[in-house]
């Protein structure tokens, strides 16, 4: 290993200064990416006093892009939440369903949906990580996933729900009534 420093020939780098040295640069440039704004400003204009934006006590402006709904079970009522794609609100718009799920692979529950779900702006696939909600285009189902499933196209993921256990326990065939929650 050369330990000469290639600015000073015949130095040698002194221990514990060069490896602090670069931590310090990696961590300036991905400071520096994380403040890349192409085609806009280097900087932000701070609201002019009396704008809403300036007064804490105004109203939020800025409305939530998920919709929170629930999957109920066996009595049992698991919290989840919807994005705000165009297939997540064509599914808004058939709750509450009740719904039979299947096992599919060990990694995730399925249920034919009762109509086609709308694919504006979705991608051609992805993948699932547990807890995900998704739509399978070429099944028309509704999926929740509770294993990690890799890159699949038709896979829409749609939202996330909080209990893999709950799902994964289920029996094949379970009904489930998912809805919108209060």
């Amino acid at each position: 290993m050369n330990t000469r420093n290639r600015f000073s020939p015949g130095k040698a780098l002194r221990p514990g200064v060069v490896v602090p040295a670069l931590v310090l640069i990696a961590t300036a440039i991905a400071m520096a990416g994380c403040n890349y704004n192409p085609g806009g400003s280097a900087y932000t204009r701070s609201p002019s006093p009396g704008s809403p934006a300036s007064d804490p006590t105004a109203a939020p402006t800025a409305t939530s892009t998920t919709t929170p709904i629930f999957i109920e079970l066996q009595g049992q009522r698991i919290a989840g939440e919807l994005d705000g794609s165009a297939t997540s609100a064509s599914l808004l718009a058939q709750l509450p369903l009740t719904l039979a799920f299947r096992d599919h692979g060990g990694q995730e529950k399925l249920s034919q949906l009762p109509a086609p779900l709308d694919l504006e702006g979705a991608p051609e696939g992805s993948e699932a990580a547990p807890l995900t909600i998704g739509y399978y285009a070429p099944a028309q189902s509704l999926v929740l996933y509770y294993r990690h499933v890799g890159y699949f196209n038709g896979i829409v993921p749609i939202g996330t729900y909080e209990n893999t256990d709950a799902i994964e326990n289920q029996m094949h065939g379970f009904a489930a009534t998912i809805g919108k929650a209060d």
